[in-house]
């Protein structure tokens, strides 16, 4: 019998998925909105919880060295390494956006951000392998991608907007699979 609770506590803590349902009313609500402003910018970005979504909004502003808004999870550790793929429903216009890994809480140490297209306002499910995540340096590409061992030291994950421009935009999530 012990062997047997053993085995079923191991199955449930080996999962196959995980998913970020912004639907449910809670998955979203420690995510944060980011602009530059922290660096003298002057974008706008807005974020809101609906029954079936996480919405995200704003204008991007060239101003004063500007150009980018962010939305973002708390820092924890996310523990993907288990992981080769992830899944979203999305649907977004104007200017578009990227889906962001961090590895650091410092603003200065690279990132892996992976573009995504912009679907003219209509719903899109996409799948990503994550290894086509490339590193970025404050948002000029290098040359290194996505790996095992930098999924194990991933403690944030977000999407900002993917083009230095002077803009609006709309991004709405449904949900975020890792599989």
């Amino acid at each position: 019998m012990k062997i047997l609770t053993s085995s079923l506590l191991l199955i449930l803590m080996i999962s196959s998925t995980q998913k970020i349902d912004f639907g449910n009313g809670k998955d979203g609500q420690s995510w944060q909105v980011v602009n530059d402003g922290v660096m003298g910018g002057r974008s706008q970005g807005s974020k809101m919880l609906t029954e079936n979504s996480m919405v995200f909004w704003g204008e991007v502003s060239l101003e004063n060295n500007g150009g980018f808004s962010s939305l973002r999870s708390n820092f924890s550790s996310k523990q993907l390494s288990q992981f080769e793929k992830v899944s979203l429903r999305y649907r977004s216009k104007g200017i578009s956006l990227a889906m962001t890994f961090s590895v650091s809480n410092r603003w200065y140490v690279p990132n892996y951000k992976f573009s995504l297209a912009s679907t003219g306002g209509e719903w899109s499910m996409i799948t990503i392998n994550l290894n086509q995540f490339r590193k970025h340096y404050i948002g000029k590409p290098m040359n290194e991608m996505l790996d095992q061992e930098v999924l194990k030291k991933v403690i944030r994950m977000g999407f900002i907007t993917d083009e230095k421009k002077y803009g609006s935009f709309e991004f709405e999530v449904d949900y975020i699979e890792f599989v």
